[in-house]
């Protein structure tokens, strides 16, 4: 168990699919990210200084029926996950 917060564990696990989507497809950028709305708050409060529902140019939706996906290059979704 971490005492990390919450608000940066939901950074880290977008950081950490980011990096296994540029492994996995030659370092393209993903389409997108779907994230339920408590976790895109937190997401944007650690995100302050950039865009808000954006991380480095790729868009950031709110799906309420999921537990956080990004949608790679090919059309896949890559849960998001810690660790990589």
């Amino acid at each position: 168990m971490t005492d990390e917060s919450p608000i940066h564990t939901v950074h880290k696990r977008v950081c950490h699919t980011f990096l296994r989507h540029w492994k996995a497809h030659n370092n393209a950028y993903p389409k997108l990210i779907k994230m339920p709305p408590e976790e895109l708050r937190q997401f944007n409060i650690v995100n302050s200084f950039g865009k808000p529902d954006e991380l480095w140019g790729v868009p950031i939706e709110i799906d309420p029926n999921t537990t956080g996906v990004m949608i790679a290059i090919d059309g896949t979704e890559m849960s998001l996950v810690e660790g990589y």
